[in-house]
């Protein structure tokens, strides 16, 4: 048994312990045509996406059909929730969390039946607009403090259903801001306006700041990002312990080598996302 497999065993277990988060339904929340929020209009260029980007890139590829793949465990997972605010997040730096979290909303984005906000939390280190080949202007921080109006700073991008808010301008004190009252409410106000909306929420690596555990505690639920042959059990292990108590939909095997082959490959996916699972990547980047 590999190492990885003990430690998503170990996984396993301490999901059995944790209790599912109930979503209260805002059923006052009046629906808005998506095409009337944002004002910002950016249609993304394909030739200035990086090649990590598949669902862009190339969507009938084998690895976009990962994506895919994992598409519909989500909607399986979250189907019947009124919320679906997910947040995307890693035990360190460069296990692929932004690659997935940015391929997953353009796959939801193409589906008909709701819509999609990609949102970069990231606050420090921000990057979703550099995979995207988009400008880094005003976004999410400047909403906090206040400068802009959410609906000002959104950015569609012509993918589907997709529209974007970038970090924005860079800030002194990020965890201070992803933490506050200010942003729990910012997350109310965009889950609440659109019924039919997933929420994707990139995040900081859990075990190297403390705001993906603030973000966490707002979300409905939360991907953690693993990379085959780099994350070790007690990485992983440890990351799990930190979001105890969130509604964690799965864990995703980022990078998987391509000798594991179908066989070894389809095991990854017994654990189900409703208890934790890996599925297979071909990115290596955050």
């Amino acid at each position: 048994m590999s190492r990885i497999e003990k430690a998503l065993e170990k996984a396993v277990e301490m999901r059995k312990s944790v209790k599912e988060v109930s979503v209260e339904t805002d059923t006052s929340a009046k629906h808005v045509p998506f095409s009337g929020f944002g004002k910002a209009d950016c249609i993304i260029n394909a030739d200035m996406v990086d090649k990590h980007i598949v669902c862009i890139t190339d969507f009938h590829a084998v690895a976009a059909e990962q994506y895919k793949k994992l598409r519909a465990r989500v909607l399986r997972a979250t189907v019947g929730q009124s919320h679906n605010t997910i947040v995307i997040t890693s035990p360190e730096v460069g296990e692929g969390k932004t690659v997935t979290a940015i391929n997953l909303a353009v796959a939801l984005a193409h589906e008909i039946d709701h819509t999609v906000l990609l949102v970069d939390a990231d606050l420090k280190h921000p990057s979703v607009h550099k995979y995207l080949g988009i400008e880094n202007g005003f976004g999410l921080t400047d909403c906090l403090l206040g400068r802009k109006n959410i609906q000002d700073v959104l950015i569609k991008t012509g993918i589907g259903n997709l529209v974007i808010l970038t970090a924005g301008n860079s800030s002194d004190n990020p965890s201070e801001l992803l933490s506050s009252d200010t942003m729990r409410q910012l997350v109310y106000e965009m889950k609440h306006r659109y019924k039919d909306r997933y929420i994707i929420i990139d995040t900081p690596p859990i075990l190297m700041t403390a705001e993906s555990l603030a973000l966490a505690g707002y979300a409905d639920g939360v991907l953690l990002i693993i990379e085959a042959g780099r994350t070790t059990p007690a990485t992983a292990s440890s990351a799990l312990s930190h979001i105890t108590g969130s509604n964690v939909l799965g864990v995703v095997l980022n990078n998987m080598p391509k000798y594991f082959g179908r066989r070894s490959y389809q095991q990854y996916y017994s654990y189900g996302i409703k208890g934790y699972h890996e599925s297979q990547k071909n990115a290596q980047k955050k």
